[in-house]
């Protein structure tokens, strides 16, 4: 056995051409699935993970249910548009309702969202016996306006610290000096890592983003009165960029946390019925981001196994003329003393040694794909991905190999079993 894999190897090395091909196409097959395999379960676990913390139902304007959520829980896409802040006033008094979270995200600095919103954003959780996903690491939480509470990533990409000052930028992307606002921020608080999107984004009390949009609140007692608020319809072209979007004190949307699934289903189905604003459930529209995610993990998974059978047809071939150009030599091992059985394993050692090789090529070139994808998208996104080993998945992969490496040697290696000596020895 050991003499027959070492006449396997020094025949591959022999023809590095023959050998190279097949091995690059079957590790490029095996990257393909490895790739889409593992930033498709990383997607899923970033998704899931980033959108723990957000209780079970979303509050927002009428519109798209999947916008809402992307924007108010994963911090993609923009806001729908606007909701007046007497709403989280009846959420917050409802006796169905444990506690709401109102967010108003019109402003950035530097690509940074700028997140209005009070202290029960600190009391989210992943489940109710969890600590607060979001919890101060240095500094204190922003206690009168225009002071701001820094996402850790928000803090390291903007370089800023405790005591530093910062101008918002009106909308949520890139603006002019002309877009930005007059009065400063000053940063007294930086939170500790989440893992979530809202580590990229700063935090300020709802008065601070009200009062930079001209809405005088000093005297007020944070309820708007009937000339305040506007109509959701008011923000017709889904962007939160000027000042007459929120020219009363207004919301993005809120965080609902029920007291039980049933009150969720309530909530729901009032809003629903009603047309002042939307319940969405995070699970059902994040499912429904899935089922598209996974529809195009099958596309490109089944282009895996295409191309894997593009390398089989390669192995096969390259294993079967190598095989036919040496049938003198395998005659002459055979007339030294080399059993048919032997040749046999030798030239199904070749098949396997060469699929083997792409296997694990295969598998650094795809994980590695993966996990610089996964950088990408967390950078552009703020969500992290998580890259891990596909533990449950990798023996299918190697088995599917093994059997790529058989049924692609088995062919040439009954062609070198039969070999006639005395024809190819002593041939004319």
């Amino acid at each position: 056995m050991m003499y027959d894999l070492y006449l396997t190897w020094r025949n591959l090395r022999t023809k590095p051409i023959q050998t190279l091909i097949p091995t690059v196409i079957i590790s490029l097959a095996i990257a393909l699935s490895t790739a889409v395999l593992a930033l498709g379960s990383g997607v899923r676990q970033g998704i899931i993970e980033a959108s723990d913390p957000f209780g079970v139902l979303v509050v927002g304007p009428k519109g798209s249910s999947q916008q809402l959520v992307l924007n108010s829980v994963l911090l993609q896409d923009n806001p729908v548009g606007i909701i007046p802040y007497d709403i989280y006033e009846r959420l917050e008094n409802d006796e169905r309702v444990r506690f709401a979270v109102p967010l108003a995200i019109a402003d950035n600095v530097s690509g940074a969202q700028i997140i209005g919103t009070n202290d029960n954003f600190f009391e989210l959780r992943r489940f109710s016996a969890a600590p607060p996903a979001y919890q101060i690491a240095e500094g204190r939480k922003f206690e009168a306006p225009f002071e701001a509470v820094l996402g850790s990533q928000a803090a390291a990409s903007l370089g800023l610290g405790i005591g530093d000052q910062f101008v918002a930028a009106h909308g949520t992307g890139p603006a002019l000096e002309a877009d930005l606002h007059v009065d400063p921020y000053t940063v007294v608080g930086i939170m500790a890592h989440s893992n979530t999107p809202y580590d990229s984004a700063v935090f300020t009390s709802l008065d601070s983003v009200w009062q930079a949009h001209g809405i005088d609140t000093s005297a007020a007692d944070d309820s708007p009165g009937e000339d305040d608020i506007l109509p959701p319809e008011a923000a017709s072209n889904n962007l939160i960029t000027a000042e007459q979007d929120f020219a009363g004190t207004n919301l993005t949307s809120i965080l609902v946390a029920p007291t039980g699934f049933a009150e969720a289903g309530q909530i729901w189905t009032e809003f629903y019925a009603g047309t002042e604003a939307q319940a969405a459930y995070p699970g059902r529209e994040l499912g429904a981001l899935f089922d598209l995610l996974s529809q195009a993990e099958t596309v490109l998974y089944n282009i895996g196994f295409l191309v894997l059978g593009i390398a089989a047809l390669t192995l096969f071939l390259s294993i079967y003329s190598v095989t036919m150009n040496r049938l003198q030599e395998i005659a002459i091992m055979r007339s030294v003393g080399g059993g048919r059985l032997n040749i046999f394993r030798m030239v199904l050692f070749e098949t396997l040694v060469i699929t083997l090789l792409g296997a694990v090529l295969g598998r650094v070139i795809g994980y590695g794909t993966a996990a610089i994808f996964a950088s990408v998208f967390t950078v552009q996104s703020a969500i992290p991905i998580p890259i891990r080993f596909l533990g449950d998945l990798e023996p299918t992969l190697w088995v599917l190999t093994l059997l790529v490496g058989i049924v692609a040697g088995i062919i040439p290696a009954i062609r070198a079993y039969s070999v006639d000596v005395v024809e190819h020895l002593f041939a004319s």
